[in-house]
C-alpha cells in the first residue's frame, strides 16, 4: 500500500513563488563586494540546506511528497535570522522569508519547534513578556506617570526589550519625543508585539496578543504609533494586518524617521559630541530591508557638526547582519556568536570609534560582542546619542 503524503501545508499557499525560483544563486551573491558574505545561516551552516536556495528546494521536496518535516528540518529552517538578505537580493523577486515563515508554520504544528525558542513562547504567554519579568514592571523605568494611558493621537510602543533590558533607551526615546514637543501616550498595559509567536510558527497564539494591543492603542484614540525597536514596528506594520485580516486603524513610524523630519525642518540642532568622531552605522535588518528605512537615521547623523561617518562595505540594502535576528540565540548561539564577531569587525575596519545603530536587539548583541572580543570601537543606539546632544528650537 502507498504511503500517504501529508497534503495539509501551509506551505502550500505559498506554491507559486517556491516554482518561480531559478535557483541562479543571487540569494547567495554578494560578489560586488569581495569575499562577503549575504547570508548568516549559510555562513555558519556550510551546506546549501542553511540558505535560500536550499530552503526553497526543501520546500518543493515538502511539497511533491519527497520529503516529510522531520526534526532533521527544525535547524535548516528555525536557524534563519530572517534578514531579509535573500529576498532583496532575488533575481525574480521572490519572498523568500515568507516561504520560511509557512514551513515555520508548518513545523510548530507538528510539535516541532526549538526548545530554547518554544520555552520563550510559552514564558510570553504568562507574562507578556520573553524575558520572564514581572508584567506589572514593564514601565518600572519611567518615573513621569502624567503621560501613562493619556487620550492621545499618538502612541509610544515601547517594546519588550526597552522595557526589561535597555531600559536607558527606553527613557531615552521618551526624553527625545517629549523635547521634540509632541503629545503622545504610553500603555500601562502594553504586552508584547507578538513577533516571537511568529518567529516560533504560533500565528493563533500571536492573535491574541496583536487583539489586545490594537484594542488598548483604539481605545485611546492613537492615530500614529511611534516606535524604537523595528521588530515590534514591522509586526505591526506587516504581521498584524495579515494575521488579523484587516487594515491597521492608524500610522506607523520608527522614531528615527519622527526625529529626522524635525532635523529637515530646523527645529533641531547638536551640539559637537567629540570634535573628530569618526562613526559608522549598522543597519538593522528589519528597519532596512524589512521596513525601508535607511534614509532617516543618515539624515540625523549627518546633521550632527564634527562627526564623519564612514560606511561598512556591506551597508544599506547589502547590510550584513548582527546575528540577533528571529530569536536565533536561543537555541543557535553559535551562528548569532559568529555573526555579531565578523559584523563588529567590519565596523571595526572603517576606523570608526563609535559603531551607530537603531534597534534594541542590534545594540544587545553588539555590546555582548564587544564584551566577549578586544576592541576600542563603542557601541550605542543612534536616539542615545540623540538624546545627549539634541539642541530643540
Amino acid at each position: 500500500m502507498a504511503e500517504q503524503h501529508d497534503n495539509n501545508l501551509t506551505l502550500q499557499a505559498v506554491t507559486q513563488p517556491i516554482y518561480e525560483c531559478l535557483r541562479c544563486a543571487f540569494c547567495f551573491d554578494l560578489s560586488w563586494l569581495g569575499p562577503a558574505n549575504l547570508c548568516p545561516s549559510y555562513a555558519w551552516g556550510a551546506f546549501e540546506s542553511y540558505g535560500a536556495r536550499g530552503r526553497i528546494a526543501i520546500a518543493r521536496a515538502l511539497l511533491e511528497g519527497e520529503l516529510e518535516y522531520d526534526e532533521s528540518l527544525i535547524r535548516r529552517v528555525f536557524a534563519c535570522t530572517e534578514c531579509r538578505a535573500c529576498a532583496e537580493h532575488c533575481f525574480k523577486y521572490i519572498d523568500t522569508v515568507k516561504i520560511f515563515a509557512a514551513m515555520r508554520e508548518d513545523l510548530a504544528a507538528r510539535g516541532l519547534i526549538p526548545p530554547g525558542l518554544a520555552a520563550a513562547a510559552d514564558i510570553l504567554t504568562e507574562k507578556h513578556n520573553i524575558y520572564d519579568k514581572p508584567h506589572e514592571r514593564r514601565l518600572s523605568w519611567l518615573k513621569d506617570r502624567s503621560r501613562v494611558d493619556r487620550p492621545a493621537s499618538v502612541a509610544f510602543f515601547v517594546g519588550c526589550t526597552p522595557a526589561y533590558v535597555r531600559r536607558t533607551l527606553a527613557r531615552d526615546t521618551y526624553a527625545v519625543l517629549a523635547a521634540s514637543g509632541l503629545r503622545f501616550t504610553v500603555l500601562s498595559d502594553e504586552w508584547c508585539c507578538g513577533h516571537p509567536f511568529m518567529a516560533a510558527g504560533q500565528r493563533e497564539r500571536a492573535a491574541e496578543v496583536m487583539y489586545h494591543n490594537v484594542d488598548a492603542l483604539k481605545a485611546l484614540g492613537v492615530e500614529r504609533v511611534v516606535f524604537e525597536c523595528p521588530g515590534c514596528m514591522r509586526t505591526f506594520r506587516e504581521d498584524i494586518p495579515a494575521v488579523l485580516g484587516e487594515p491597521l486603524p492608524f500610522e506607523i513610524v520608527h522614531v528615527t524617521e519622527e526625529i529626522a523630519r524635525q532635523v529637515e525642518a530646523g527645529r533641531l540642532r547638536f551640539d559637537v559630541y567629540q570634535p573628530g568622531t569618526v562613526v559608522t552605522y549598522h543597519d538593522p535588518c528589519t528597519l532596512g530591508r524589512g521596513l525601508g528605512v535607511y534614509e532617516a537615521p543618515r539624515t540625523i547623523i549627518e546633521a550632527m557638526p564634527g562627526m564623519r561617518l564612514a560606511e561598512m562595505p556591506r551597508h544599506g540594502r547589502d547590510a550584513y547582519c548582527c546575528g540577533a535576528g528571529s530569536f536565533v540565540r536561543y537555541d543557535y548561539p553559535d551562528l548569532t556568536d559568529l555573526t555579531g564577531d565578523g559584523r563588529l569587525r567590519e565596523a571595526e575596519a572603517t576606523g570608526a570609534q563609535v559603531l551607530l545603530t537603531a534597534c534594541p536587539a542590534c545594540v544587545t548583541q553588539f555590546q555582548y560582542i564587544r564584551s566577549q572580543t578586544e576592541t576600542d570601537v563603542q557601541v550605542m543606539d543612534l536616539i542615545s546619542l540623540v538624546k545627549r546632544i539634541a539642541r530643540w528650537r
